[in-house]
């Protein structure tokens, strides 16, 4: 239960139980104290349930959330909520805001702070975990005491309460499904009277599930069709129960819903600019108990101050002979952000695990020969010690040898520069040479649109696959000479290609 009502001594005490059972008689709707926030789909999303702000509340953005219960926008139940939501990393936001809850007996004043954090389970599936935090003052509503004549709680004479409250939601995310629980007051105390605010029975707890459904699929930003189904238990009250659909474009959004017990919803709202949204819902009561009651009014408002850092660093090394892949100049959604990314540190560890091995076996390979260069050497001075020339000559002929085969070797080594490069002696029956690296992918879905992006550019992407780290690797080009690869990457293919590339060296046998 999100506000519990708690007791209070002496005469304000009776005088207040007597104004309340004055008015009882007249009405005949009890209001549930919950934050009434089950439309709330595309901004402000976190208070449906604390992890959605990993994915629907953008990264950098300034949200207005406002609900007049009923339509009577000075009369009845109200709230407010404007919350400022930012991006940590790549796997955390945080947020924070100043929230106004009226229950129409009770004033909420206060604020709230917002953390999630997601984890990768695999390439397609993701745990979110969320809390939200809630700091605030709970006052009488004076006049609205006549909107709710059942508060939840054991009395109607506390006032001027401080309270702390935590919410806590999880998430799991696979592909385009997801399903998670929450629980909207998990841990509460009441700082006035210093003791916990409600019971264990009193706790209120959601569930969901819902799918997103792209209108074109593989390409980014495209709309999306996300219908979400809930069931939500308040205390002494029956549980809810609804569905909303969202339809989400560029440009607009337009959504509906049905709650069983505040009846069906319609909204709209539009971008404009590429910063700043707004929208209204409307919400009509059919059940019996609200055939008289006006339609909910709720507003929304947001203003995106430009996406977080949602670039890609497969792997970042920046010192000599150390493995540097790609660095993703292109925005994306957030969605291949929540996924690539998740697996930024498996794949540094895969990769500079077969630098090392290379490297390893290289200077095996460097020591092995020299080793056999001194031996033949030694050999073949025995054998011409009989002859002083001979053994000259045979000496002079077996040094070139080894400073040849040293040299050899020397050429072969990798180039000790902070250019981007990676070398290694045969790839899954690729063809010697020099490959120019554009991306590595892990998910299918977002190599499939990558490879799709660039053939609309007139460019011919090819494709292979390392079995090694289980990436697919994308490159623009296969050439013979590492000159000849490094000059189509300065001249950006003919300027058809500006991002970041790498040279990927098969040597053959």
């Amino acid at each position: 239960m999100f506000f519990v009502i708690l007791g209070m001594r002496g005469a304000y005490c009776f005088f207040l139980g007597l104004l309340w059972i004055s008015f009882v008689w007249g009405q005949d709707t009890a209001l549930p104290t919950d934050l009434r926030q089950h439309n709330l789909t595309q901004f402000n999303s976190n208070l449906f349930h604390p992890a959605f702000s990993l994915e629907r509340n953008d990264p950098r953005s300034l949200a207005l959330w406002t609900r007049w219960q009923w339509q009577t926008i000075d009369a009845d139940p109200s709230t407010l909520f404007l919350s400022y939501t930012g991006r940590l990393d790549a796997q955390s936001v945080y947020g924070v805001g100043y929230l106004q809850h009226n229950t129409g007996t009770f004033l909420h004043i206060g604020g709230l702070f917002n953390y999630a954090y997601t984890f990768a389970l695999g390439r397609s599936t993701q745990l979110a975990v969320g809390t939200n935090i809630y700091v605030f003052k709970r006052e009488l509503a004076d006049d609205r005491l006549l909107q709710n004549p059942n508060p939840q709680g054991p009395s109607l004479t506390t006032v001027d309460d401080f309270i702390a409250q935590a919410a806590l939601g999880v998430s799991i995310t696979v592909d385009r499904f997801s399903a998670g629980i929450a629980s909207e007051n998990l841990f509460d105390f009441n700082f006035s009277n210093n003791q916990r605010e409600t019971r264990p029975s009193d706790k209120m707890y959601l569930g969901f599930v819902n799918y997103d459904f792209p209108i074109q699929p593989g390409v980014p930003e495209s709309a999306v069709i996300r219908p979400l189904v809930y069931i939500k238990t308040l205390p002494d009250q029956d549980t809810q129960y609804g569905l909303t659909t969202l339809f989400s474009a560029s440009k607009f959004w337009v959504q509906g819903g049905y709650n069983s017990y505040y009846g069906v919803s319609g909204g709209l709202g539009g971008r404009f600019f590429k910063k700043w949204s707004i929208g209204a819902l409307v919400e009509f009561g059919v059940d019996t108990e609200l055939e008289d009651r006006d339609p909910t009014l709720e507003i929304v408002t947001a203003f995106d101050f430009g996406p977080g850092d949602l670039r890609k660093n497969v792997v970042g090394f920046e010192e000599e002979e150390q493995l540097v892949l790609i660095e993703e100049k292109e925005e994306l959604p957030q969605e291949k952000n929540k996924d690539s990314l998740a697996a930024v540190e498996k794949a540094k560890a895969r990769a500079l695990a077969q630098r090392l091995a290379e490297q390893r076996k290289l200077d095996s390979i460097k020591q092995r020969r020299a080793a056999e260069a001194a031996r033949e050497l030694l050999e073949q001075k025995r054998l011409d010690s009989l002859n002083t020339l001979k053994l000259a000559e045979a000496a002079a002929a077996r040094k070139k040898a080894v400073q040849d085969s040293l040299a050899q070797l020397q050429k072969a080594a990798p180039p000790k520069t902070k250019e981007r490069y990676e070398e290694v002696k045969s790839e899954d029956g690729l063809e010697a040479g020099y490959y120019v690296i554009a991306n590595v992918f892990g998910t299918k879905k977002y190599f499939d649109a990558f490879m799709e992006t660039l053939r609309k550019r007139g460019m011919r992407p090819q494709s292979f696959y390392r079995s090694l780290n289980g990436y697919n690797y994308v490159y623009l080009g296969r050439y013979n000479k590492r000159e000849e690869a490094q000059q189509a990457r300065d001249s950006n293919f003919d300027g058809n290609y500006s991002g970041e590339t790498w040279i990927f060296r098969v040597l053959g046998d």
